[in-house]
């Protein structure tokens, strides 16, 4: 059996490889009350639970692991780290709402950094 890769099966590979994966960052709604969301972080902090973050489509220049930062009101405060990705229906454990889709999922200590501006926006972004 010939083992030799085609030109485009070893374009993809190098490409693959050589391709660093990126954080990301999220924004979330300025009408959640922080005291709210808090509630969710501390629930979280130990790696118990995921909190979910709705996507039209999940990133593909990022990976578990990497750093998701939070924007609020108006300015960078935080990261977790990506825990996983789902495709999934599930009942929040804060608010009881329904929920169905693709989610980022995050887990551990939220990690506050000194605020940067900027504007918020829907879906998600990469970071470098």
């Amino acid at each position: 059996m010939d083992k030799t890769l085609t030109g485009k099966q070893l374009k993809e590979i190098l490409f693959e490889s050589s391709e660093a994966k990126k954080d990301i960052i999220i924004t979330l709604p300025s009408s959640i009350k922080w005291e709210d969301y808090q509630k969710e972080l501390d629930a979280v902090k130990d790696y118990s639970q995921v909190m979910n973050f709705k996507v039209s489509y999940f990133p593909t220049k990022t990976e578990v692991g990497k750093k998701c930062y939070l924007c609020y009101c108006g300015n960078i405060i935080g990261w977790m780290e990506i825990v996983g990705f789902s495709n999934d229906e599930f009942d929040c454990t804060t608010t009881g709402q329904g929920w169905s889709g693709k989610f980022i999922q995050r887990s551990g200590p939220f990690h506050y950094i000194t605020f940067i501006p900027m504007k918020g926006f829907q879906g998600f972004r990469y970071i470098n």
